[in-house]
């Protein structure tokens, strides 16, 4: 074994254990067994993760379906080529599970195709290429995941009526409509009656959407808000970078409501695929 060679060892994992109280959900990433780190958003932990594989003497570059480049760093003389392609098979199932929900394999192919011989390590393999051990080689990779059966949501519903008659509906004109994203196929009336309500409301209100419109145009906006106010509710300043900002959903409303979203039954069943800033 060349004293030039230097090896690392990286392993992923996807933490949602405190999502009830923090709402987040981490990406992490473990080097050499020791070393943690946990970012929430999964390029942070791609970028951080091919960093690392750099001081790596041998490893595997590939490219995912989102076309960004990913590094694997390998020990070639303890593992094999069989070993290799599972391991970076579970690195894009935790992956695809974080950002998508799907963890379930449909379709896993690697290049080369070693035609019977995965079995060797990646030395016996790659040892005649020049300047091994100190080299990266390329995998053509390409796969597909989807959601567990077990995580997927029923839409159908015998009784789902044909058409909704508006007329038959009141909505108070001082009432907010309120619109859940994750709404059920059962639920497509629901929209009937929020694009119908919402048709209304314009035509009553053209005069003030001119105006409105005009506001904006005249890069006014920033007028019509108190930030000054709001800012002293929520003890803002701008020296702080501690984060001790006081968070009142009864101030920020919008906060209440991401997590009503966020904990919704579907999204929930789902695995909690999206991170708040996805659902803002």
């Amino acid at each position: 074994k060349s004293s030039l060679e230097f090896n690392v060892h990286i392993q992923w994992y996807n933490d949602l254990s405190d999502v009830h109280n923090t709402h987040t959900k981490w990406a992490c990433l473990i080097l050499n067994h020791t070393w943690h780190f946990r970012t929430s958003y999964i390029y942070d932990r791609d970028d951080l993760s091919n960093c690392i594989s750099e001081f790596n003497s041998f490893h595997v570059i590939w490219k995912a379906v989102d076309d960004r480049t990913h590094k694997e760093p390998l020990n070639p003389h303890s593992i094999t080529f069989k070993q290799g392609k599972e391991h970076v098979k579970e690195k894009l199932q935790m992956r695809e599970h974080f950002m998508y929900g799907r963890d379930e394999l449909i379709l896993f192919v690697c290049k080369p195709n070693m035609n019977g011989s995965d079995v060797l390590s990646l030395h016996d393999i790659y040892k005649r290429l020049p300047h091994y051990p100190v080299i990266q080689v390329h995998w053509e990779i390409k796969y597909v995941f989807m959601v567990p059966y077990k995580r997927t949501i029923g839409i159908e519903r015998s009784n789902l009526p044909e058409s909704v008659s508006i007329q038959d509906i009141t909505i108070s004109s001082n009432q907010k409509t309120k619109f859940n994203p994750l709404l059920y196929e059962r639920d497509l009336h629901k929209l009937k009656i929020i694009q119908d309500a919402v048709n209304v409301k314009a035509t009553r209100n053209n005069s003030l959407q001119k105006l409105f419109h005009e506001v904006i145009k005249n890069k006014y906006l920033s007028d019509l808000i108190e930030q000054k106010v709001i800012k002293q509710q929520i003890k803002y300043n701008e020296d702080d970078g501690d984060g001790t900002l006081i968070l009142n959903d009864k101030i920020l409303t919008i906060l209440n409501e991401l997590k009503i979203l966020y904990h919704d039954d579907i999204h929930k069943q789902m695995g909690y695929p999206l991170q708040l800033y996805e659902i803002c």
